[in-house]
């Protein structure tokens, strides 16, 4: 019987099916010798072993490639579903968060802006404070130097003076009266003014704060 197996019969190495069959002598008693056509091939039994070799070489091979194929397309299966899921899943999420993003880094940059505005407004004002302060420190010292004038004009007059001189010296009470609640109205002004750039120095620290904190959210997603 035929067998049938694989032989690389080109250099480039396609494969086809051929017979193999071993060849049995003939007599040589035949008077008429003729061309006969055989459909088989002789082979030595070491050409046969070798035939028996690569066959079986060339079924591994084909094993190997099978495996190889099914592992392919079990790959691209995995894959096609990774491609799926990103297009259909993963890159909206990622759009609708870039979205998000662009929208707080706007409504960032506009809180920035409207501080930085708001910073040199406060700025401006806080230099008017400090100007006012220095003014209302220079006339209360001015009113205390003659609140202290005043009061040794009095006891000298006092002195010279003595209870002949009462009204004289009731208009300098009065008078001293006057510069004293001068000094305390003053006084207060400048306590309430001094309040007030105070609170204003804490506001403007904390906006100062604000900023900073927002300059960094902006460095880290690298928008300035």
């Amino acid at each position: 019987m035929s067998r049938r197996i694989y032989l690389e019969t080109t250099a480039s190495g396609k494969q086809q099916f051929v017979s193999i069959k071993r060849s049995r002598s003939h007599g040589h008693h035949h008077h008429h010798h003729h061309h006969v056509e055989h459909d088989y091939y002789k082979v030595s039994v070491e050409e046969w072993d070798s035939i028996k070799e690569r066959e079986r070489c060339l079924e591994d091979t084909n094993r190997s490639l099978a495996a190889q194929v099914s592992s392919l397309k079990a790959s691209l299966t995995a894959v096609q579903g990774d491609a799926h899921h990103l297009r259909h899943v993963v890159v909206p999420q990622l759009q609708s968060q870039i979205k998000t993003l662009g929208l707080d880094n706007a409504a960032l940059r506009k809180s920035l802006d409207n501080a930085s505005r708001n910073e040199g407004k406060h700025c401006r004002d806080a230099e008017s404070l400090r100007q006012t302060i220095d003014k209302l420190e220079r006339e209360k010292r001015d009113i205390k130097d003659e609140n202290y004038s005043l009061k040794d004009k009095v006891k000298h007059l006092q002195d010279e003076v003595g209870s002949s001189c009462g009204r004289r010296v009731s208009d300098l009470i009065r008078e001293v009266e006057y510069w004293r609640k001068e000094c305390r109205y003053w006084r207060d002004m400048y306590e309430d003014t001094k309040r007030n750039h105070d609170d204003i120095c804490i506001t403007l620290d904390i906006r100062t704060e604000k900023m900073r904190a927002y300059e960094e959210i902006l460095k880290r997603r690298r928008i300035i």
